[in-house]
């Protein structure tokens, strides 16, 4: 006779060891989806919580990472809502859509970990006026045309300053993705 409690018991072990190695994953998720929005990380704590309450619809042995993130994207997206509701500006749902959609398909060749760090590395070497104009456009979300007051630039000349940079990040963390061992 196989004790119910006992083999529920590993299930839950293993889907606990299954949400802390891929933690990193939904996070960065969940960030690709709500840039510089508020809340992110009620959105990653309430995902956890309902993969944790829906952990017996999960096979052991099946895709936790896509299971996992298709949580997080409807989580994402209903916060996305919310805030669209409140008036806050944030990414479109259909560009958060298609992000999402680009994360699923991508996030199994390439260890989030991996790409975080050669962005690190990478963004480490720029110059320092460069990578204040990627703090200040991404993460702050400064327009183009308040940030040109400040650096005394043109918004046309930061226009192209940000696609050489997008252009030279995306050439260097494919060298660094190429080149480590995997």
């Amino acid at each position: 006779m196989v004790d119910k409690n006992s083999n529920q018991s590993s299930e839950d072990e293993q889907i606990v060891q299954l949400i802390a190695e891929h933690q990193n994953v939904i996070r960065n998720f969940i960030i690709s989806l709500l840039p510089g929005a508020p809340g992110v990380d009620d959105v990653f704590q309430n995902t956890n919580m309902i993969i944790w309450q829906k952990r017996e619809t999960f096979t052991i042995g099946t895709n936790f990472r896509a299971w996992a993130i298709s949580i997080a994207r409807y989580q994402a997206m209903a916060h996305l809502q919310q805030l669209r509701r409140r008036r806050w500006v944030s990414l479109d749902l259909d560009v958060a859509e298609l992000l999402a959609d680009d994360f699923e398909v991508h996030s199994d060749s390439i260890e989030s970990e991996q790409l975080s760090s050669a962005l690190d590395q990478c963004i480490s070497k720029l110059r320092p006026d460069d990578r204040e104009l990627l703090v200040q456009r991404y993460w702050h979300r400064t327009r183009l045309q308040d940030f040109s007051v400040v650096s005394g630039r043109s918004v046309n000349a930061l226009k192209v300053t940000l696609f050489r940079l997008r252009a030279n990040l995306k050439r260097c963390i494919e060298e660094r993705l190429t080149s480590s061992p995997s």
